[in-house]
């Protein structure tokens, strides 16, 4: 009797543990980031309009992700990843994403990072806090979208096509295209983003045309440069790496004022950084970012210095 209830347990708890198998095929992540952040900058008329020191969350984040092998050579894949910590939204997310993937390439739905960004802003995109201040076109992660990302070889290319993303008229809100090849070690990217006009008011901006050059070494370091240009505007991002120590410098030239830049300035800021591994799961950044707004008398001028301390929890 003994025996046969042993095995009655053992049977159930076959089935119960086998589907509970093929749902296991996702995981749940954590990071958890604290740091203190100074902050100095200076107001209309050179008078101080902050000067302080926080503790606060940079981009603390709570997710899920998972993907299933559907046979005949395709994935199934979705991640949802929320931000959490001092000043994030209740639910707000980071990445809500669903698609399919297999040797045609990759299908995703939702909020993510997209072809625009993947391949001409991500390749520079290296501090952790100082960075997207005097761009065109830092787009982050975008909303409302479906995407296409293929390739093979030393050439990778992605289409985003967003929708509904802003109330307007328009069925499409933003076309943009990213194409990469590979160049030796190199990276050189290419990305077009073009948005429509009611989303941006009564102005009807041209596109953006950008090209990112990433991965040159140079000794025992390795450096990238970019270039965005909108009509008459420009800006220029160039950085380098050299262990865990990093620069990044970017400049924009806005000829017009514009919906993004109505007062026609151009901005510029540099970001001096360093990012030490302190042991399993934990690290620590440290950053300093001198932000010029290129107003008059040194008005809207910046100096953010930030030390964080990452450890990963899942």
């Amino acid at each position: 009797m003994k025996f046969k209830a042993s095995a009655i347990a053992l049977a159930v708890a076959g089935t119960v543990a086998a589907p509970m198998a093929v749902q296991a095929e996702g995981s749940v992540y954590a990071s958890a980031r604290i740091g203190i952040h100074s902050i100095d900058s200076t107001g209309t008329g050179g008078v101080s309009s902050e000067d302080n020191i926080s503790v606060s969350s940079y981009s603390s984040r709570f997710g899920m992700k998972g993907e299933t092998d559907l046979g005949n050579g395709m994935t199934g894949f979705g991640k949802y990843e929320f931000s959490v910590g001092d000043g994030a939204t209740l639910g707000s997310g980071r990445h809500q994403i669903v698609g399919v993937k297999g040797d045609f390439g990759k299908v995703t739905l939702g909020k993510t990072y997209h072809p625009f960004y993947n391949h001409v802003v991500g390749p520079l995109d290296i501090p952790w806090a100082g960075s997207g201040y005097a761009m065109i076109g830092y787009t982050g992660r975008t909303t409302n979208t479906i995407a296409y990302d293929g390739g093979g070889g030393a050439v990778s290319y992605g289409i985003g096509v967003q929708m509904g993303a802003l109330v307007n008229n328009e069925d499409v809100d933003a076309l943009e295209f990213g194409l990469t090849f590979g160049i030796g070690d190199t990276n050189l990217g290419l990305g077009y983003r073009d948005v429509a006009e009611a989303t941006m008011g009564a102005n009807d901006p041209d596109a953006i045309i950008a090209v990112a050059w990433s991965g040159i070494a140079l000794g025992d370091t390795s450096w990238g440069v970019s270039f965005q240009t909108q009509d008459k505007d420009i800006s220029f991002v160039v950085d380098g790496t050299m262990g865990g120590f990093y620069l990044h410098f970017e400049a924009a030239d806005f000829d017009n004022a514009s919906v993004n830049n109505p007062a026609g300035l151009s901005p510029s800021s540099i970001t001096l950084g360093y990012t030490q591994s302190i042991g399993r799961n934990t690290s620590a950044w440290y950053e300093i970012m001198e932000l010029d707004s290129d107003t008059a008398d040194g008005d809207g001028d910046t100096t953010n210095v930030r030390a964080v301390l990452k450890y990963d929890i899942l």
